[in-house]
């Protein structure tokens, strides 16, 4: 299942906002090249996690309220003076793939998935409610942990692999299993699951998809590194291929260690629901990744987005990142910005700018990042002392001036003054 859509009200910063989304299937007009991928770029505090985890409650709903999801400060807080909000309102307009919902919604193209949170008072905890998501039969599908109907994955930007003690059964008692998936999109520092708590026992279970699910982790890594399933019994740890030389996960840099742990635990939910007739990557769904370029180097971040979207064509990506990089991959209706209102609620908004192939620089001076400049503020200010002495009568440093403004900024010579971008 897809979401085709997502309206919001009253949550967190959002006042109101809609989302019309890219996903695997999709007809009509505004269909990008990559058709599942959605990336949502913006400032820190302007609702790009937000939009991640309005998807996850609309759609889940039924499955959280028994699950160890806590509600914290969900309903947006209005600014001193304004009038208060008790209530926000999440809906998902959700596309099924063909034969997923039951005999109940035959002949639906779509349905609709509404959830509703509510303030306690003065407090910080809210309260979710089932709103208008049909409470049978989508509650007992959501009840079977491992179908793969509302397929719904998580990774919020504190995630971490845990490589120490890891237990699988302390995690499960903790939160429901629909809840866990997504849990590191609401509580810093949740833990994913290491490999070695689930790929030994596929292995165990059956070669052919543990072969399935090695393959499916190599398939999207970068040059320099890969991976063959190898598990090193003294380390008790999987073993990674760096460079020629056989390395622990543990031993990787925590750029490797981030994209390997969610990409791994990915797989590992990939790998509990698929049919036994079918393969890892035809399992539809959706997946939610805050900050994709987390710890990653330029180089990588120009090929990620590319490569999950190839390596999973039947999955829904929703992701944020603050990369000129990574935007540059995608086309320009892939992409949400967020801004912030005159009353200071966050609005999202499709551009018409073009985006994919554009230098870094150009991206970052576009309306899709807002920079007047790309300098470094420290060398703005010293500018503008230089201009002022110079507006003064100081020749040497009028003429200093003069060499930073014509003075390209990838010479070597000392760089001019930022200058605001013509439109």
């Amino acid at each position: 299942m897809y979401a085709e859509s997502i309206h919001i009200y009253g949550f967190k910063c959002f006042g109101k906002a809609e989302l019309r989304l890219q996903y695997p299937g999709r007809t009509g007009t505004g269909v990008s090249e990559l058709s599942n991928i959605n990336l949502v770029l913006g400032d820190n505090g302007g609702g790009k996690s937000s939009v991640l985890r309005a998807v996850a409650i609309a759609i889940l709903t039924p499955a959280l309220l028994d699950s160890g999801f806590v509600p914290y400060r969900l309903v947006r807080r209005p600014r001193p003076g304004q009038a208060a909000v008790r209530k926000s309102f999440l809906k998902v307009k959700a596309v099924p793939e063909p034969g997923e919902l039951p005999s109940a919604f035959t002949g639906r193209k779509s349905i609709e998935l509404i959830a509703r949170l509510e303030t306690r008072g003065r407090g910080s905890l809210d309260r979710l409610h089932l709103e208008s998501t049909p409470d049978s039969p989508i509650t007992e599908m959501l009840s079977d942990d491992y179908s793969t109907a509302f397929f719904v994955v998580g990774y919020g930007a504190t995630r971490r692999v845990e490589v120490g003690e890891y237990s699988e059964s302390s995690a499960r008692r903790a939160r429901g299993l629909r809840y866990q998936r997504i849990a590191g999109l609401f509580e810093d520092h949740v833990a994913l699951r290491p490999l070695q708590a689930w790929l030994p026992r596929l292995r165990e279970r059956d070669s052919r998809r543990f072969r399935e699910a090695v393959d499916q982790i190599n398939g999207v890594l970068p040059p320099g590194i890969a991976f063959d399933g190898l598990f090193d019994e003294d380390e008790d740890q999987f073993v990674f291929d760096f460079g020629g030389v056989p390395t622990p996960f543990s031993a990787l840099s925590d750029g490797y260690k981030a994209f390997i742990g969610w990409i791994g635990d990915l797989v590992g939910h990939l790998s509990d629901v698929v049919p036994g007739a079918s393969r890892i990557g035809e399992v539809a769904g959706i997946v939610l990744v805050d900050e994709i370029d987390l710890h990653l180097h330029p180089e990588w971040q120009r090929n990620v987005v590319p490569k999950i979207a190839a390596a999973f064509p039947k999955l829904q990506f929703v992701l944020t990142s603050h990369s000129p990089l990574v935007a540059s991959t995608v086309r320009r209706e892939n992409v949400f910005v967020t801004d912030t209102a005159e009353d200071g609620t966050a609005t999202i908004t499709q551009l018409q700018e073009r985006v994919f192939g554009r230098s870094p620089e150009d991206l970052l001076l576009s309306s899709y990042f807002g920079l007047q400049t790309t300098r470094p503020e420290a060398f703005q200010d010293d500018a503008r002392a230089l201009f002022h002495r110079a507006a003064s009568g100081d020749a040497n440093a009028a003429l200093d001036y003069l060499d930073r403004l014509t003075t390209p900024a990838g010479s070597d010579r000392r760089p001019s003054g930022g200058r605001r971008r013509s439109k």
